[in-house]
């Protein structure tokens, strides 16, 4: 596939995704969604993490509300249907996705590129950026996961005030209620990115697929249940991953090589590539 909405870059394990519409704020239409739901598959095999951002002033500032709603309703029920199945499929992939997804973000995040960033595993802001859910001004309320994405990175408070007034807020005032993981300064954002991402890339990635997906389950699971469920998860990772924690992490550490609390093991074996 050929893209026309996106920028899409992989050199040293790392995919670097671009929403190239900085004329529209890289606001998302059914194509868009569909070049970065494709682009993703592509890449998967090929790298060990994602940066995900906006090209211009924008990371991205929602749906293209004129070709995502009001020209598909004049084209009729089926083509408002699949441009919904697109923008859903591209969250749902992210979500989903087997490799950490950073979202670089500088600038305007609303609605819809809320919801983006919230279903990438780590968010690193500017200060400066300006977030906000503002769909009540619209006279509806979040949704296709943005309601989802506002309870799940900041407390019901917040979440409730700011759907409920539309009003905006900054990346400092983001990182404050965790909607994001990080807000530094300006010019100081492409370091916080690849030093987060230089982190990520060192780490076993089984470890860190299995790492995001039982955090997310046993979120919503009282103690007991999830002290079955993490046991029995960790002794499946170790099975795929043919025990190589005791051969080359244990291994390495009983020969002091490396720190554990400060840095990862030396991987050896390509099983875990």
């Amino acid at each position: 596939m050929q893209y026309e909405y996106i920028e899409l870059i992989v050199e040293e394990n790392v995919g670097r995704l671009t929403l190239d519409r900085p004329e529209k704020r890289n606001a998302i239409v059914p194509e868009l969604a569909l070049e970065v739901t494709d682009a993703l598959e592509r890449i998967e095999d090929d790298v060990r993490a994602v940066v995900l951002e906006g090209k211009g002033s924008a990371f991205c500032a929602g749906m293209d509300l004129e070709k995502r709603f009001y020209e598909t309703r004049q084209e009729g029920p089926r083509a408002f249907y699949e441009a919904g199945r697109k923008t859903g499929t591209m969250f749902t992939t992210l979500f989903d996705y087997n490799r950490p997804v950073v979202a670089k973000i500088d600038g305007w995040t609303f609605g819809a590129g809320y919801c983006l960033q919230a279903v990438c595993d780590f968010a690193i802001t500017t200060e400066e950026s300006v977030f906000g859910l503002s769909e009540i001004n619209f006279g509806i309320i979040p949704g296709g996961g943005a309601m989802w994405a506002a309870v799940n990175t900041m407390n019901r408070r917040k979440a409730l005030y700011y759907t409920s007034t539309g009003e905006s807020f900054t990346g400092a005032e983001a990182e404050e209620i965790g909607a994001v993981t990080e807000a530094v300064p300006e010019d100081d954002l492409d370091d916080a990115v690849e030093n987060l991402v230089n982190s990520l890339v060192e780490k076993n990635p089984v470890a860190m697929q299995f790492n995001t997906a039982v955090l997310e389950r046993v979120r919503y699971m009282d103690f007991h249940e999830a002290l079955d469920y993490e046991r029995g998860k960790s002794e499946e990772m170790k099975y795929y991953q043919q025990d190589e924690w005791v051969d080359e992490g244990i291994g390495q550490f009983k020969e002091r090589e490396y720190k554990p609390g400060l840095e990862a093991y030396d991987e050896q074996s390509e099983e875990s590539s």
